[in-house]
């Protein structure tokens, strides 16, 4: 197990799926895609259900909410999500009581977690029945944990100036992005991002999972000396944890 020394125990389940654990014991999980991902490893998608407190969601494409629902259901955790996906989980029956539905620049507090809403560059839709449907807009999220660790999941997305922004206002510890191309930033955008934000960790995610996600920990350590970026690269696989 590599070693930040938070507190605050981070498994990546795969793709975009993150399990971490609050100072408090608590679970949370940002994009619930646990049973049906491919590499999520398989002792970890009933693991992952324990003492789950709140899921996290940054939109509303399949290989982040299929399994929100059974997982919340299964749990009884809260699904944070955007307030325009609320009506779409209610329809998908969810219990309203479970759903936490906010806005860009809005924060909350869940599961002894001070979120914040960031902004996201993507998409975020669904199809059912041969439609696409709109979900929302895609977030991504400052947690805040009450022994002052601050992680910053940017969501998919490609590299923007509202990072910075994001960097000043909450100087994040740790940041967990996309490296893969394709849907998302590559390794290059990815170095670029954290020039941006200036956190002391990272953690690449939404690569591999599919042949057209070519990004990997490598490319971005490697793009990070072209911009100067000191960050710390940890280049976690499935299922392992960084604590």
């Amino acid at each position: 197990m590599a070693t930040i020394g938070k507190n605050v125990p981070i498994t990546w389940l795969g793709h975009a799926t993150f399990h971490l654990r609050t100072p408090e014991g608590r679970g949370i999980l940002i994009d619930g895609w646990v049973d049906g991902n491919p590499v999520c490893p398989d002792p970890l998608k009933a693991k992952v259900r324990e003492n789950l407190a709140a899921i996290f969601v940054t939109h509303g494409h399949f290989d982040h909410i299929a399994d929100v629902q059974e997982v919340a259901r299964d749990t009884g955790a809260t699904i944070v999500c955007q307030y325009d996906l609320v009506p779409y989980f209610e329809g998908q029956g969810c219990s309203g009581e479970q759903l936490l539905g906010f806005n860009k620049g809005g924060t909350v507090m869940v599961a002894d977690v001070k979120a914040t809403m960031t902004n996201a560059h993507h998409s975020s839709t669904a199809y059912e029945n041969g439609q696409i449907i709109n979900l929302g807009t895609p977030a991504g999220y400052v947690l805040r944990f009450s022994n002052g660790f601050t992680v910053y999941h940017t969501g998919d997305t490609s590299v923007t100036m509202d990072m910075q922004i994001i960097g000043e206002l909450y100087t994040p510890d740790l940041v967990i992005l996309p490296i893969g191309d394709h849907f998302t930033m590559d390794p290059r955008q990815a170095a670029y991002a954290l020039k941006l934000i200036k956190p002391t960790y990272a953690i690449p995610e939404h690569f591999g999972t599919f042949p057209m996600l070519t990004g990997t920990p490598q490319a971005l350590a490697e793009a990070c000396k072209e911009f100067d970026v000191t960050t710390q690269i940890i280049g976690l696989q499935p299922g392992e944890t960084v604590a």
